[in-house]
């Protein structure tokens, strides 16, 4: 079937405007598929956040019109999300973290073909909860995934984010997180390893809507080949949210001249009594330290990927998981046996 471009963002929209996913997807010839969730339509939130601010959530209102797959996640879990070739997919996740609980979810993204993956993500985090969310995105090169997460934290309550991205043919990630509660934070990190033509976009929406709260978004990015990268960071502090502590950071290396990073950080201040940050930083390989190394009979390609490795490493400053931590050294690694 023809896909519905004309309910799907194009790049006039402000915070649509380095990622023309009517372009990605125009070619592909897909059919509305199933993952075989079970159909829990009665639970989803219909209702788009930042609707009615930004008026670009249609990716959001596709879902809700298309989904079939709905899973409930309460408890520690880890989920195997594949498409294949031809597949329209819209699964849903409910996300809702008790008061007090400590609770760990992992996805896996995989496909095989050309595909279209538009993920929505509930999450509500109660009172003294914890959730560790992370996110390994490796689609087939001809795939393409976007995800549109909201995510709201009670008093006390705990986000740590991680998102991991090496490979697609385009990924748009989307989170909209409501600080709610005093005592609260958000930390949502990532680290994108894009070559050949591989484009990704990360989009983030965090607003402190309470007193004494803390947030961080640290995200680190290599790009080799023809890649293209995104990140569009707002912090929004309302006037109630005296006391925020918010920390904003994109650090980009580029491997190749064709390579382009587009970055776009926000601070959107009404309170007066807070320490916000944000910055962003581009550019290539130091040639300083690799001349130190290889003069000291390390390889140049050893060297190189010794570097970047050491560069992406601070991107899990956050990340509490020794497991996961572990396996994103492995994936890196793999990478850099490629593109170093």
């Amino acid at each position: 079937m023809n896909l519905p471009l004309e309910h799907i963002p194009d790049s006039k929209l402000e915070r649509w405007k380095y990622t023309n996913l009517r372009h990605a997807l125009k070619n592909l010839v897909l059919t509305p598929a199933r993952l075989g969730w079970p159909d829990n339509v009665a639970l989803i939130n219909p209702q788009a956040p930042g609707a009615g601010q930004y008026r670009d959530m249609m990716l959001w209102d596709l879902n809700t019109q298309h989904t079939k797959d709905v899973k409930v996640i309460s408890s520690s879990d880890e989920i195997a999300i594949a498409a294949h070739d031809g597949q329209w997919v819209s699964p849903r996740l409910v996300v809702h973290v008790k008061e007090g609980d400590d609770v760990t979810l992992i996805e896996r993204h995989s496909g095989q073909g050309a595909y279209w993956k538009n993920m929505v993500i509930q999450i509500v985090i109660g009172k003294n909860a914890r959730l560790r969310h992370y996110r390994f995105i490796v689609e087939d090169g001809c795939g393409v995934h976007s995800t549109s997460a909201h995510i709201k934290i009670e008093r006390d309550g705990r986000y740590e984010g991680l998102n991991m991205i090496s490979g697609a043919g385009a990924v748009r990630n989307q989170f909209h997180a409501e600080i709610q509660g005093s005592g609260a934070d958000c930390t949502i990190s990532g680290i994108n390893l894009l070559s050949g033509e591989q484009h990704a976009d990360t989009t983030i929406t965090l607003e402190h809507q309470a007193p004494h709260c803390t947030s961080n978004q640290l995200y680190k990015n290599v790009l080799a080949g023809s890649a293209r990268g995104v990140f569009q960071g707002k912090v929004h502090v309302h006037r109630a949210a005296q006391k925020t502590d918010a920390y904003q950071l994109s650090n980009t290396l580029l491997l190749s001249p064709l390579t382009e990073m587009d970055t776009k950080p926000e601070l959107e201040i009404y309170a007066d009594d807070v320490k916000c940050s944000h910055g962003a930083t581009t550019g290539q390989l130091d040639e300083a330290p690799l001349f130190y190394m290889r003069a000291r009979g390390i390889p140049e390609v050893q060297a190189r990927a010794m570097l970047i490795e050491s560069f992406l490493m601070q991107g899990l400053e956050r990340v509490s998981d020794e497991a996961v931590i572990d396996e994103v050294h492995t994936q890196i690694a793999e990478w850099l046996k490629t593109y170093a």
